[in-house]
């Protein structure tokens, strides 16, 4: 099975999308993010927006940031609740503030645009089915993302630089997500220099000086099933090797990821868009049949390595993870 880098970026950034009941999060706090794992960035240039808000002592913690994203309906409504936490130094809000909108800002260009203008929902999933892209997620972006076509963006700030806060802070998925982007910037620069035409579409710009690996090692210690999923994408950016080595790597972290938690149904977006053109995996009975039906013949390796992940990251092994050093 061949993978694209825009894929790889896709995967990652669908991953925590998992369900469409509306829950807000109106609360403001700071987080109590551990400094065990924190790695430092660059001072970060100061285009966020200036909102006075007042901010209560507690808030809400990770868990009630990612659910709430999760089960969203409707990310305008979440980013506009989000946005006083993320600027009062909440870093799960600037993390999941920076997914809402790079989400709408990259799923309204690629379902509700045509030829660089505006389409209805009609023309949107007309022109989606011509594309053989999923039906129900054109539906679920129009329900997310449409008001943000209808608004003035700019109040709730960028999400690369919402991203860049969470990272500095140490927040788990926000250093994965990071560390992914760089690792595919490095890519594309590498495959520039060999002679390739560079794809503007296929190489976020991430202005952070951090080193990816440290980024990885630090995050992975949350252990937290999104974060080990993004670990799995942003390995195959690490070093060449074959393609069928890259799956078996990916898939692997994969399955670790939905045995530790990670909703691997077939009502998880990520697996939606894995299994678009691929029913078999769709209807999978359980994590482990999923991965085995994208694994084929290389499932006894893909299981052997979610083994030996498991192990280390029961035993706190960390330089056994194969995460650079």
């Amino acid at each position: 099975m061949m993978w694209s880098i825009g894929l790889l970026l896709a995967a990652a950034s669908v991953v925590l999308l998992v369900s469409r009941e509306t829950v807000t999060v109106s609360s403001e706090g700071t987080s109590n993010r551990r400094a065990q794992g924190s790695v430092s960035s660059p001072p970060l240039i100061n285009t966020l927006p200036r909102i006075k808000s007042a901010a209560p002592s507690g808030g809400p913690t990770l868990s009630d940031y990612k659910n709430a994203f999760a089960r969203s309906a409707n990310y305008w409504r979440f980013a506009r609740d989000t946005l006083p936490a993320a600027i009062a130094g909440n870093a799960d809000a600037q993390f999941y503030l920076s997914r809402a909108l790079e989400y709408c800002t990259e799923h309204n260009s690629l379902y509700f645009q045509r030829r660089g203008k505006p389409i209805g929902l009609d023309e949107a999933l007309q022109y989606a089915a011509q594309r053989h892209l999923p039906i129900d997620i054109a539906q679920d972006v129009y329900n997310r993302c449409h008001e943000f076509v209808d608004h003035d963006v700019s109040e709730l700030g960028r999400a690369p630089d919402w991203l860049a806060q969470a990272t500095a802070s140490g927040q788990p998925l926000a250093q994965a997500i990071t560390a992914t982007k760089l690792l595919m910037q490095e890519s594309q620069q590498a495959f520039v220099r060999a002679g390739g035409l560079p794809n503007p579409n296929n190489a976020p710009t991430v202005s952070d000086g951090s080193d990816p690996r440290e980024l990885l090692r630090a995050a992975v210690q949350s252990k937290e099933p999104e974060v080990l999923f993004s670990i799995g994408d942003a390995l195959t950016l690490m070093a060449p090797s074959t393609n069928s080595d890259n799956n078996t790597t990916r898939f692997a972290w994969w399955l670790v990821a939905c045995q530790r938690g990670l909703d691997c149904s077939a009502n998880a977006e990520w697996v939606k868009n894995s299994c678009a053109n691929f029913p078999q995996c769709a209807a999978a009975d359980g994590p482990s049949d999923l991965v085995q039906t994208l694994a084929g013949d290389k499932w006894p390796e893909v299981e052997e390595r979610a083994q030996e992940i498991n192990a280390s990251l029961d035993q706190g092994k960390w330089g056994e993870l194969g995460l650079g050093s």
